[in-house]
């Protein structure tokens, strides 16, 4: 397997088989659970309903664990889908995944898309053994970061400055990637977007020249929960953008290598003259902040940095952490307005022992 059967172009074991070189039964199988059926026919329109990001998902997951039975269990792509989906072999696919690095949610978000598609697959068989190892996943899980390794977004927009300024002692390719890996960093320090938006950024759409400045924005269609987005990219990084685009960009444009594409008008270019994808450029976040830190950061730990550094900076307007992460409500940045509530209150606290001690 190589090539386009993939998706998004991570390598290979990592990747999730796209539908058309899906084994002819699931394939079949699933298309017709897509197709609108009437109340007489029960092979068509199990899931024709749900919405299509739902059903892409479901797809792109079910993909995931096909990847990982032609690698590790190649004999398995034969079977029928209701015979490939057993217990054994999802133990097998739960432990590959931990194995390589996912977290928990990445583990039961594919857990769940593919029992999504099994109950498409048998509709009568009890799949209730995915659901099982699922509870086993969430009993086992450990948080993947403690709160002591908590880079603040200070922090991260130094590093990314930094290495800005050290590709001027390079040349060429080496220094193209430094500034560009540092452009990443100190822009996902400001503009803490999440991984697929980052990387999905198209100059004189996602990015648009305003007057002096640059206007990131995000249409409802193409955020998680379908709001419109925008942020004013922070006057500091017009600079180191403008020279990016002028100098660095148009170089790694100009490369071609094993994977090249017609990266059209993405921001971010590999060095194979691409547009990156999701993977590579969290790759490259992860070497850079391990490099600097001892520890490697994820590009989502990028967001839980903006929200910690509203919370202890400026605990009186932690709720800004919401919109400025694109939540729809304040329920998923709670914890963080809890936490400058706590930093707020102990700051007020250590205020008074000190007024007693000076009265």
């Amino acid at each position: 397997m190589s090539g386009g059967i993939y998706g998004r172009g991570k390598a290979p074991e990592r990747e999730c088989l796209k539908r058309e070189f899906w084994p002819p039964e699931d394939r079949r199988r699933w298309v017709l659970a897509l197709e609108p059926g009437d109340y007489f026919d029960e092979t068509k329109g199990a899931r024709a309903n749900h919405a299509k990001k739902s059903n892409d998902g479901a797809e792109k997951g079910y993909g995931r664990f096909l990847t990982f039975c032609y690698h590790h269990d190649r004999a398995a792509m034969a079977l029928n889908p209701e015979d490939r989906i057993s217990p054994d072999r999802v133990k097998a696919y739960v432990t590959h995944l931990q194995e390589i690095g996912n977290s928990t949610q990445t583990i039961l978000g594919r857990l769940q898309s593919l029992l999504d598609v099994a109950k498409v697959m048998d509709p009568k068989k009890n799949w209730s053994f995915i659901n099982d190892r699922a509870s086993r996943v969430r009993a086992q899980h450990k948080p993947v970061r403690s709160k002591k390794d908590i880079r603040l977004s200070d922090e991260l927009l130094a590093l990314g400055l930094k290495l800005i300024a050290e590709a001027d002692t390079f040349k060429g390719l080496d220094a193209a990637i430094l500034f560009r890996d540092g452009l990443i960093i100190a822009f996902l320090a400001l503009v803490p977007v999440r991984r697929r938006n980052l990387a999905d950024l198209i100059l004189n759409e996602n990015l648009v020249r305003l007057n002096r400045g640059w206007l990131v924005i995000y249409d409802e269609t193409e955020t998680k929960t379908h709001e419109p987005h925008e942020a004013l990219l922070p006057e500091i990084l017009n600079d180191p953008l403008q020279i990016y685009l002028s100098v660095h960009r148009p170089y790694l444009l100009n490369r071609e290598g094993r994977w090249t594409s017609d990266p059209k008008n993405a921001l971010w270019i590999s060095k194979d003259g691409s547009a990156m994808t999701e993977m590579a450029i969290y790759d490259r976040v992860r070497a850079r902040t391990k490099a600097a830190f001892g520890k490697s950061m994820s590009l989502h730990n990028f967001r839980h940095a903006a929200a910690t550094t509203i919370a202890i900076a400026d605990p009186k307007h932690a709720r800004i952490a919401a919109p400025l992460l694109g939540h729809r409500t304040f329920s998923t940045t709670e914890k963080y307005y809890q936490q400058a509530q706590m930093l707020e209150a102990h700051r007020e606290y250590v205020a008074t022992i000190s007024k007693r001690r000076n009265g």
